[in-house]
């Protein structure tokens, strides 16, 4: 079979998984930014600090396993610059604020204030940004990641297709929810869901618009028709339900509503456990968006609640990819391949493949998905 051969089926695999259609077998998608360098024998310094060096890397590892038919987020530039747009909190970066081996560090303290819900009012997200982020990054550090991410991104996703890799998400976005979350800290922003409501509403309105942009721009200038759609500190384990109901569901419904509307598929990257408000994504739209927990949820309650309008991505859990042995890993892809009938299973980690997963492992699993013909 030729590469492109290759490439086609791969791709048609994972499309049909997510149209929850019957596979030749259920594809795996790799999802392991740390394990990569560890795995190659590359500092995490090394990875943190080269854009390049991380893309090629990333996928080394991936045809040293051998077998992957697609990534989920690829390397596509430096990751701690990245983190700290995304959680809008500084972050400790090996091999100059931590050991060059050492994994990196979201810092978590309190550096946006409450004036600073004013200003996303009155100026929106991207004027509240470019005062904002100076505080939690160098400006010329982060100048550099966005011109290396707007000139390289495409030719990096292009030498994944060259490797016959399918790339999920060539977009990455959260609600405000998140965002906000991480500039306050989860103890202040709790605490402001509860004493000012009103203003924490009124700037999430304001700048989710601007979000929900600036990630359909990214995804359309990749060409990879799918967006990670993150969640973590907003998940229904960790939030009474009327605030979830309120602060919550409503943005990520319209963020899922507006990538299908744009012909994008969500990829909802949901750390954490979100059991308890499963029965929501049944207001989604059927068969055009994945469910990607990290091994928190319970896929049962998935299945009976959402399985037949949306596929499933996952869920081998970091700790048995670190802990078990092959066979715990095999027997845990196998009850997955049984409980979805090899339909609508995209096999994965749960969240990302840990630092310190045994390779045999992360080959078991693999194996497992291969087998589920």
């Amino acid at each position: 079979m030729d590469e492109g051969c290759v490439y086609e089926k791969r791709l048609s695999r994972i499309e049909q998984a997510i149209r929850l259609e019957p596979v030749d077998r259920c594809p795996v998608v790799y999802s392991g930014v740390a394990f990569s360098p560890k795995y190659m024998g590359m500092s995490i310094a090394s990875f943190c600090e080269d854009p390049q060096v991380a893309a090629d890397v990333t996928i080394a590892a991936m045809d040293r396993i051998g077998g992957f038919d697609g990534i989920n987020a690829p390397a596509t530039g430096r990751i701690t610059p990245a983190l700290a747009t995304l959680w809008l909190s500084r972050v400790g970066v090996p091999g100059r604020d931590l050991p060059s081996d050492s994994l990196w560090q979201v810092r978590e303290e309190e550096i946006m204030t409450h004036a600073d819900y004013d200003t996303i009012i009155e100026k929106g997200w991207r004027g509240f940004l470019a005062g904002y982020m100076p505080k939690v990054i160098d400006p010329k550090e982060l100048k550099e990641f966005i011109d290396w991410s707007q000139s390289m991104t495409v030719p990096m996703l292009q030498r994944y297709r060259e490797h016959d890799y399918v790339v999920m998400c060539g977009g990455l976005g959260s609600i405000p929810f998140e965002h906000f979350c991480g500039g306050r800290s989860m103890e202040k922003f709790y605490f402001d869901l509860y004493r000012i409501p009103d203003k924490v509403q009124a700037a999430m309105d304001a700048a989710f618009p601007e979000m929900i942009d600036a990630t359909i721009g990214v995804a359309k200038l990749s060409g990879r028709p799918g967006v990670w759609l993150g969640g973590w500190r907003a998940a229904s384990g960790l939030l009474a339900p009327k605030l979830w109901d309120h602060f919550v569901w409503p943005y990520y419904l319209r963020f899922a509503n507006a990538l299908v509307n744009a012909g994008l598929t969500p990829v909802l990257h949901w750390d954490q456990d979100w059991t308890r408000d499963l029965v929501r994504l049944q207001e989604l739209p059927s068969k055009k968006c994945i469910l990607n927990p990290d091994g928190m949820t319970d896929m049962e309650e998935f299945k009976k609640l959402a399985g037949d309008r949306m596929a499933m991505m996952g869920d081998v859990p970091a700790s048995l990819l670190s802990t078990g042995t092959p066979d715990d890993v095999h027997v845990y892809v196998r009850k997955l391949v049984s409980l979805f009938n090899s339909t609508g299973l995209i096999i994965s980690s749960g969240c990302d493949i840990p630092i310190d997963a045994k390779p045999e492992n992360v080959r078991a699993m693999v194996d497992a998905a291969h087998e589920s013909g």
